[in-house]
This record gives C-alpha cells, structure tokens and sequence, in this order.
C-alpha cells in the first residue's frame, strides 16, 4: 500500500508525499523494488547522500546488479567531495578518490557490457579527459547492442570532432540528423567538419539550420559572411556581415575584416576602405587587415606615392619577424612595392620630357 501511494504521488508531482511512502515502504532489502524506486527520487531531489547509502545498502545484498552500481555512481558523481591527495597513492587509488562514481559505473558495465547508461556516462568522461580512443572503444561496444542510441553517437561524433578527424565527424554528426535529433550544437560542429574539408555549400546550409536556435548569434553571422565568400554569394555575405556587426559585442576587429573583403571581391572600394578602416581601428595588429587597406588602395586611391607607402610600411612592419623569408603575402608585398616604384618612376620621367 505505501508503495502504491509513493508511485502516486510521484505520478501527480508531490515529491515529498512520495518520498515520505517510499520511507515506509522500504523498510528492508527484502523490499527490493521499493528501495530501487525510492533511491532513483533521493536522487531526482538531490538528496545525493541519501541515495548512496540506499544503494549501497542494495548493493551488499545484491552484489551483482549492474543497475545498482549505476544508481550509486550517479549519486556519487552529483554529490559534492572534499578529497585529499596523496602523492604517493597508485593512479587507481588517485581516480577512485577523485572520482569515485567512475568506479561504480565501471563495475557496471563489468557486470553488464550492454549497459547503456553506464557506458554513456563513462564515454562522456573520457570525452572530457580528452582519451579519445577510449570514447570510441565504449561508443562502439554500446552501438553493438543499440545501434541508434542517439546520446552515444553524439559523444562518438564529438570525440571525432575534437580530435580533427572531419569525415568521421561528419558520418556521425549526419547519423544524428537521420535519426531526427536537430540541436543547434549538431548543425554548428556538422557545418564545421564541412568547412574544414572545404565542403562550403553543405557548411552553409548547416549553419543556416544552427541559426534558426539563435537568429542573433553573432558568430554564426559571421561564419557564413565567410561562407559565402568562398562561394562568391557577395549579396548574401554582405548580409550576414552586417548582421554579425550589428549583434556582436567588442571587440568587431574580424568581422570588419570579413566584411571589407566581401566589398573588395565586389570592387565597392569605398566601403573596403570603410570597414577595413574600421577593423585596423579595432586592431591594429591585424596583419590581414593591413595587408587589404594596401591591396583596397591601390585600387582606390589615385595618388600611388601613398599606395607605395603603405606596401612599404606593412614589408617594414613584418620583415622583422622570424618566419619572415617563408612569408608568401610578404613576397607579395614586396612584389607589387617595386613594380609600383617602377610605375612612378617612368610617370616622373615622361612628366620631365
């Protein structure tokens, strides 16, 4: 009967009434159900300590139930720890004080290697440790058993991700999209692996999908200002430069930039001049930039004496580094500087005749 009314109020959203049955109704391990229920709400009201020791107490008795382990390390993990390191204990030592819930979550899948959860949650911590091959090795094992587990996929997809392997990435960020999930998340690192491989127009509609989770997410604007200058869509990359100025906060050093270039492939020199300007404003440290005012003046501006200036100003600027000599715009710049030297000398010239 306290069982009966603990599901009940559990169903209609009175937690404390429910909690208060299942008290009565887990009197034992004998009354296993009851105790499993009632350990799975301390943890929903985040009464951590008390679920711990619940399923710990479940566990002395029933010592091989994977479920039991998994309820305990998700109390664990939740609960909050002051932990002491020790120098000299072993690695295992250390990662069971550290983080004891692993180890339970491990017996887990001891236990039960088709344990989802478990394994979901251990994925996601070597995902955050950065050992990507033991991500891969527990997404695989889980897939065996559930080939769709949309939770595994997306932590598969992002390890290949955070790793730099696009084309894997983008097999399991694609997966998640078949099986119907849609996050801004998913579109974004799906457009990213995309523009990583130079794959520009399936990187385009990825983040136009992203935006329609933030309309006003700056970085996105200005992902696609780029975008579509690759593609030479300059109306559409004017657009989203624009967009991405208007929602961004400071500092606007690289999208002035972006949106300089969008003009300069246009021939709108004038606002080139403008934004370019404008991010050097921002930043004038800038290389890319500085590099387009010359480029931007030298078609713009009339007088060539400033142009050559400005080439020359930027070679002084750069030469000084230490990769200097394998610099390819410094080689550029240095090019169009004496060919422009050339150019005033022979006006001077016919200027004297």
């Amino acid at each position: 009967v306290y069982l009966k009314l603990a599901r009940a109020h559990q169903a209609k959203g009175t937690l404390d009434d429910a909690l208060s049955f299942y008290a009565q109704a887990a009197t034992g391990t004998d009354e296993v159900i009851a105790m499993n229920e009632y350990g799975k709400l301390l943890i929903t009201k985040r009464k951590f300590k008390e679920a711990d020791s619940v399923f710990t107490e479940l566990l002395n008795a029933y010592t091989t139930n994977p479920d039991f382990y998994y309820q305990r390390g998700r109390a664990k993990e939740m609960m909050p720890h002051n932990i002491k390191i020790d120098a000299t204990d072993s690695t295992i030592t250390s990662e069971k004080r550290l983080v004891p819930h692993i180890t339970d979550y491990k017996q887990a899948v001891a236990l039960d290697s088709t344990h989802q959860k478990a394994l979901g949650e251990l994925a996601v911590f070597y995902l955050k440790r950065k050992e990507y091959a033991m991500v891969e090795k527990l997404a695989f094992k889980a897939l065996e058993s559930y080939p769709t587990n949309v939770e595994i996929i997306g932590t598969l997809a992002q390890s290949y991700y955070y790793k730099g392997w696009n084309e894997e990435a983008i097999t399991w960020f694609e997966k998640l999209i078949e099986l119907g999930q849609s996050t801004q998340f998913i579109h974004e690192k799906l457009g990213n692996s995309y523009y990583k491989d130079r794959m520009y127009k399936l990187a385009i509609e990825q983040y136009l999908e992203a935006l329609k989770f933030s309309p006003e997410d700056a970085y996105l604007h200005f992902t696609l200002a780029k975008l579509y200058n690759h593609t030479e869509d300059l109306k559409a990359a004017e657009t989203h430069g624009l967009f991405a100025i208007l929602y961004k906060d400071l500092p606007l050093d690289e999208e002035y930039y972006t949106l300089s270039r969008t003009y300069e492939m246009k021939k709108d020199w004038a606002n080139a001049m403008k934004y370019v300007n404008r991010s050097l404003a921002e930043n004038p440290e800038n290389k890319n930039a500085e590099y387009t005012k010359a480029i931007v003046a030298d078609n713009y501006f009339e007088d060539r004496r400033a142009v050559l200036k400005l080439y020359e100003d930027f070679i002084e600027k750069y030469s000084k580094t230490d990769y200097a000599k394998y610099d390819p715009v410094l080689r550029l710049a240095r090019e169009r500087r004496d060919k422009l030297n050339r150019e005033i000398f022979m006006a001077e010239g016919e200027e004297e005749k």
